[in-house]
C-alpha cells in the first residue's frame, strides 16, 4: 500500500476540496494537519516540501503534489474511477468552465465578504462586504439556474465542479450566519429561503460517504 498523506489548514476550502476528492475516490490517507495560528505552513519542516509554504499539499510514496487542481488531476490520472473532470469532452468542457467560472467570479468577492466577517471587522468593511455580496448574489442566481437543470454542477454526477465549488459556498454561510452579519441585511443565507435548488445541492454532497470524515476538524 502506498503512503499517502495530505497536509491541510482546517476550513480552507481549497483543501476541504482535496479532501473531498480523496473520499470520492475512496482513498485512504493520513491526515497532517498544520496550525494556521502557528503559521506552522512556513515552518522550515513543511517549507522543506512545499516551498511557497502554502496548503493543500500531497505526498504520495516519492510524489508530492501541491495546488488543489494539480492535486486533483493527480488523483485523477492515478485513479480513475469515478472521473473527476468528465467521461465525455461536453463534460469535461462543463466541468473546466463551473470551476472557472467559480475562481474568476465566485471565490474572490466571497473572500471579501467572509475575511472581514471572520475576523469582527464587519462595521469597517460594511461597504466592501455589501458590494461582494452583490456580485455573490448574482453568482448564486446562476448556479441555482443551473441546478434546475441537473443534479450536480457538470451533469448526473458529482465532479471537480462540485468539490471546487461547494467549500468556497459553504465557506460563505459559514460568514453570512455570523450574527455581525445580520444587520448588514445580505440576503444570501439561510440558502433554503433564498437558494434552494443550491441548499438541496448541499445536501447532496453532505450525504456522499466520507463527507463527515472530509468536513473541517475544527468546525465540528
Amino acid at each position: 500500500m502506498t503512503d499517502r498523506a495530505l497536509y491541510f489548514i482546517s476550513g480552507s476550502p481549497p483543501c476541504w476540496s482535496v479532501m473531498l476528492a480523496l473520499e470520492v475516490k475512496g482513498l485512504s490517507y493520513t491526515p497532517q494537519r498544520l496550525d494556521n495560528q502557528k503559521r506552522e505552513q512556513k515552518s522550515p519542516e513543511y517549507l522543506a516540501i512545499n516551498a511557497r509554504g502554502q496548503v493543500p499539499t500531497l505526498v504520495e510514496g516519492d510524489t508530492v503534489v501541491c495546488e488543489t487542481l494539480a492535486v486533483l488531476a493527480y488523483l485523477d490520472a492515478a485513479y480513475p474511477a469515478p472521473a473527476l473532470f468528465g467521461r465525455n469532452p461536453d463534460e469535461t468542457a462543463r466541468i473546466w468552465q463551473a470551476i472557472s467560472v467559480c475562481d474568476g467570479n465566485l471565490r474572490g468577492p466571497v473572500g471579501d465578504i467572509s475575511r472581514p466577517l471572520f475576523r469582527g471587522k464587519s462595521v469597517e468593511f460594511a461597504e466592501q462586504i455589501k458590494s461582494a455580496s452583490d456580485k455573490v448574489r448574482s453568482e448564486l442566481d446562476l448556479l441555482e439556474a443551473q441546478l434546475s437543470e441537473t443534479q450536480w454542477l457538470a451533469g448526473d454526477a458529482v465532479s471537480a465542479a462540485d468539490l471546487m465549488v461547494f467549500p468556497v459556498v459553504m465557506q460563505l454561510a459559514r460568514a453570512v450566519a455570523r450574527e455581525a452579519a445580520l444587520p448588514l441585511d445580505l440576503a444570501l443565507y439561510p440558502y433554503r429561503e433564498h437558494f434552494p435548488r443550491i441548499d438541496a445541492w448541499c445536501d447532496r454532497i453532505e450525504a456522499l460517504p466520507g463527507f463527515e470524515r472530509a468536513y473541517p476538524p475544527h468546525w465540528k
